[in-house]
């Protein structure tokens, strides 16, 4: 009998819907099923998933996170070999995830009334957006491509412009948290530009991008984006109760303002304006 080699595939549905709900997972398939599925993808590193895999009750494209192969006895016979490892676009989209589960956590602590939790999680938030929005991206990334991508410039400004938006959101909330105040509009604002960003990311602009760099590009950048892990300085939580956070000198008018016109449809704030319209 022919010995058919297994493979344990780490996986990512990329259907919309499952973004939310059953993005990633684990399916076992034999070599032959893999190349046939795989064949039916034009998308490097994607295979249609089996029937009936999906949430979704058809079948849908799931991209390769790695591929681990598995002996007849149910062993590893080889190391898992992880595939975004020396692609940097992939390696920034993989970064996303861990924002979307700090935005999760943010939004269920929000729920609670949990501040001290909040004014852990939402630094932790603000550490990944500095690391990868501007040291990656915009001092990396960025001017890496804009004189390759169609329109590079305006879609860096568009890009720049969310990180301005959600950090200045995100920072404003803090400065609340020390006056233990929650502002559901101000967080709520910043995680939903937050994951739009993201998907305008990870749907529109990074594969755009992945047409026009060049292995040089992706070498360079892999090369710059490592240099950035190993000398980055986490931002500490620091002390709540001290109250040192105040809005960023340059943007003070704009974050007040921002946080004013947010607070105004929030519950309170909505409130408030209901029972004084009349």
């Amino acid at each position: 009998m022919e010995n058919i080699s297994r493979l344990s595939i780490k996986y990512e549905c990329k259907h919309t819907s499952c973004q939310v709900f059953c993005k990633k997972g684990v399916i076992e398939l034999d070599k032959k099923s893999f190349d046939e599925l795989s064949a039916e993808c034009a998308e490097e590193g994607a295979f249609k998933s089996p029937s009936g895999s999906c949430r979704m009750g058809f079948m849908q494209p799931f991209q390769v996170v790695s591929i681990t192969e598995i002996n007849s006895e149910g062993e590893v016979k080889e190391e898992e070999v992880e595939l975004h490892a020396n692609d940097p676009i992939k390696i920034l989209i993989d970064e996303h995830e861990r924002v979307l589960e700090l935005a999760t956590l943010i939004e269920d602590q929000v729920r609670t009334r949990d501040l001290e939790g909040l004014w852990k999680s939402t630094r932790a938030l603000e550490n990944e957006i500095y690391i990868h929005s501007i040291k990656k991206e915009e001092t990396g990334l960025f001017p890496l491509i804009q004189g390759k991508v169609p329109m590079g410039p305006g879609l860096v400004g568009i890009m720049n412009e969310d990180h301005l938006e959600f950090i200045s959101l995100l920072h404003g909330f803090r400065c609340s948290l020390q006056e233990d105040d929650i502002l559901d509009g101000v967080v709520g604002s910043c995680i939903a530009n937050l994951r739009n960003h993201i998907r305008k990311e990870n749907e529109e602009f990074f594969p755009l991008i992945m047409e026009h760099m060049t292995e040089e590009d992706k070498s360079e950048l892999l090369e710059l984006m490592a240099k950035i892990d190993k000398e980055h300085i986490p931002l500490t939580v620091g002390d709540r109760s001290k109250k040192e956070l105040v809005p960023h000198s340059g943007d003070r008018d704009r974050l007040i303002q921002e946080i004013a016109s947010v607070k105004i449809v929030s519950s309170i704030g909505g409130e408030e304006m209901c029972c004084g319209g009349h």
